[in-house]
């Protein structure tokens, strides 16, 4: 067997992650190094990265709880996939604008060592969620 095959049935065996920002990928609005795609799903091939994803997916959907018109509470329940699309790809424009302007694309691995380098708070957050509401709710 090659490495190639050794090393993706290894990471296809070992880490079978969803990956958080997979509605994004699948719409072709942001790209990801980090991700592995098959005909079922979009998977993250790194634990630690898609730890990142995830806090950084419930802090989108904290702050923009009244930008998407979201009644629940922000980590209880799935929102509807207009409001997901919303969120994810307005959430990453939004913070590429932020982080990392002269970028080709939405690079959520990138976007992630940028963010690693900054204070949460300190991001222009009503940019953030005017690009969120305004993002088209469905392709």
């Amino acid at each position: 067997m090659s490495s190639a095959a050794l090393s993706r049935s290894a990471r296809g065996e070992i880490n079978q992650l969803p990956c958080v920002f997979a509605k994004a990928l699948q719409q072709r609005c942001a790209v990801c190094a980090l991700s592995l795609h098959d005909a079922d799903q979009t998977l993250c091939t790194q634990p630690l990265a898609r730890a990142a994803c995830a806090s950084l997916h419930g802090l989108l959907r904290e702050k923009a709880r009244f930008a998407l018109g979201l009644k629940q509470e922000p980590l209880s329940g799935p929102t509807r996939t207009q409001d997901e699309l919303r969120l994810q790809c307005g959430g990453l424009s939004g913070l590429r604008t932020a982080l990392d302007p002269d970028a080709v694309a939405i690079d959520v691995s990138r976007l992630l060592e940028q963010l690693a380098l900054t204070e949460t708070d300190a991001l222009p957050w009503e940019k953030l969620l005017r690009t969120i509401a305004n993002w088209p709710s469905a392709p």
